[in-house]
């Protein structure tokens, strides 16, 4: 006899893309249809959201980060790594260097919180990444970097789960990280060629609010996707129209239960922003809802039911979503 196991529960969705311009996922109302077309309803086998794992947690705050490394002129704190990505909080001070190194088969990128840090990527010519700036390193690129300036510099940085970095053997021996050993190889390269939307820089405040350019993905890769989302409470205060954007939820009123069902989820994968600009809220099932500011980082655990809103009451609330690549958003039906 045939034994099936079941390791979740069925629930009804419907379906939309995540990551895109104009109105957020969760503002979508049951019966108006996803973006596309007509609403499709589906069912989904759901396990229980809101589970973390360390490193991760609902919210890691840029002030909670730097006062750990206090007195530290350059460190480094993982703060996700779960089946998609592995992505560390940085800082550094003027001067410091990141040798030449190359990561063989994935690409990388580094979202910058503050500071200024001089990128010297093969076949690029060297661009200065500053607050707001998006620099992606296309696989089998040989790539380096230093902080200039006079501040000190803070950034994310993302890679694919399971990544390695190579460095020229023209240059001394890498210090061993965490067991095996380090040996020598050979093996012929050509740098990654940039195909749309990806882009070696993009910065929020030059290239996107600047140029009133427009806003979508400026990173689809493997494993690696990245989408700035700007809402504007006050739609007077969006200076290149297109009225409040992605304001998603909106700010968090009322009284939340994080044991109902709301807003959407994902089928698998996890859902994490870097706030770039503003205020952001986040509703998590199961574990209640967060507030962050710039430089914060809010994540949304595998399988979460969530809702993300713009909270700034003036300017551009940015949120950065980040993800192994665009998702869907299974919206909740509950009361149909």
């Amino acid at each position: 006899m045939t034994k099936t196991i079941r390791t979740g529960m069925f629930i009804g969705v419907m379906a939309g893309v995540c990551g895109l311009p104009a109105l957020d996922a969760q503002d979508a109302q049951p019966g108006r249809g996803g973006r596309g077309g007509a609403t499709e309803m589906w069912w989904v086998e759901k396990t229980t959201g809101g589970v973390y794992n360390p490193p991760m947690r609902p919210l890691w705050k840029m002030a909670d980060l730097t006062r750990m490394h206090t007195g530290q002129s350059s460190w480094q704190e993982l703060i996700i790594k779960d089946p998609e990505q592995e992505a560390t909080y940085n800082g550094a001070a003027p001067s410091t260097r990141v040798t030449p190194r190359l990561h063989p088969d994935t690409p990388t990128i580094f979202v910058v919180i503050a500071g200024e840090l001089r990128f010297t990527v093969e076949g690029q010519q060297p661009v200065t990444a500053t607050r707001g700036s998006i620099v992606n390193i296309m696989k089998t690129t040989i790539f380096s970097f230093e902080i200039i300036g006079t501040q000190n510099a803070l950034w994310v940085e993302v890679n694919p789960a399971n990544y390695k970095t190579v460095v020229p053997a023209s240059g001394p021996q890498p210090a061993l990280t965490a067991g095996g050993r380090v040996v020598r190889v050979s093996f012929n390269h050509t740098p990654g060629p940039y195909a749309p939307p990806n882009q070696l820089h993009w910065n929020l405040f030059d290239d996107g609010f600047g140029k009133c350019a427009p806003v979508g993905p400026k990173v689809l890769d493997d494993h690696i996707f990245a989408s700035p989302l700007i809402g504007y409470l006050n739609p007077a205060d969006n200076k290149c129209g297109g009225g409040r954007g992605n304001v998603g939820g909106g700010p968090a009123q009322g009284t939340f239960d994080p044991k109902s069902t709301f807003g959407h989820m994902h089928a698998g994968p996890a859902e994490w922003w870097i706030v770039q600009a503003g205020a952001i809220s986040g509703r998590f099932e199961g574990v209640g809802e967060f507030h962050a500011m710039e430089g914060d980082v809010l994540y949304a655990a595998p399988m979460t039911w969530h809702q993300m809103g713009a909270e700034a009451t003036s300017g551009p609330s940015v949120r950065l979503a980040m993800g192994g690549y665009p998702l869907i958003n299974m919206f909740n039906t509950d009361g149909q």
